[in-house]
């Protein structure tokens, strides 16, 4: 069986043309990690795991990333943030027709399992994507995997646990017990890479682009200007992943 290898950035907070955020050049750092993904070949789809641009999507900034992403060949998705608007992700990545309610939430078929993108852009995620997760999982023995911008788990770093953390997180996990067939769920949000072994599934939460949060500080505060991104391997029975920093 041919594995599938997926590399996963996210938390990106890109700015205008030479903006600066906290005194970091985002754009230099997207570009550096997106030309380190073309660098390490044999990558199938990159996915945007939300937070693409800062404090509300631009419009400008968004098909900047784009440009960015269409020059490297590879395949891509993009999965909402709390920083982003669904639907003008949608309207300038095409993906308009996955728009329900509001909502930006689709998924791809491999021979061997489904990747399903969901949006937590508001801080939660709705009943009626849980509903359908739920539903296709049930559809099939294969194995899926999970990409959101919030982890449906708390993480051990303070500020985000305490202030940001997903709104309806017991809800969710409830739900999610009970679906077996998820190999894993894939996140960013926190700033800080984290594993975290929710019930019978394994969250894996992905450093960001832009700069990495101090875990314990109660208030917002850098910890680490490294940034990362994770590659995944998988071939629908065995995963294997590994945060590679710059």
């Amino acid at each position: 069986m041919n594995s599938y290898r997926i590399a996963h950035l996210t938390d990106l907070h890109i700015l205008k043309e030479n903006e600066l955020n906290s005194n970091i050049d985002v754009r230099k750092n997207f570009t550096l990690t997106i030309n380190n993904i073309v660098e390490e070949g044999n990558i199938d789809l990159i996915v945007l795991g939300g937070d693409l641009a800062h404090k509300g999507s631009s419009e400008d900034v968004l098909y900047w990333i784009k440009e960015q992403l269409d020059n490297t060949n590879i395949p891509y998705r993009i999965v909402p943030g709390n920083h982003d608007d669904s639907l003008l992700l949608a309207k300038v990545f095409n993906l308009e027709k996955e728009i329900e309610e509001g909502k930006l939430f689709y998924w791809d078929e491999l021979d061997f399992g489904k990747i399903i993108y969901l949006d937590s852009s508001d801080g939660s995620l709705p009943m009626h994507q849980l509903a359908w997760v739920e539903e296709e999982c049930s559809k099939s023995y294969q194995k899926f995997l999970l990409f959101m911008h919030h982890p449906p788990v708390h993480a051990e770093v303070n500020y985000m646990d305490n202030h940001h953390s997903l709104q309806n997180m017991n809800q969710v996990q409830k739900v999610m017990r009970n679906i077996n067939n998820i190999q894993a769920i894939f996140c960013g949000h926190y700033h800080n890479e984290r594993t975290v072994r929710m019930y019978n599934h394994l969250v894996m939460i992905t450093p960001s682009t832009f700069a990495q949060i101090d875990s314990k500080k109660d208030e917002l505060a850098i910890g680490s200007h490294q940034i990362g991104w994770r590659k995944i391997v998988w071939d629908g029975s065995s995963l294997t992943s590994f945060v590679k920093y710059l």
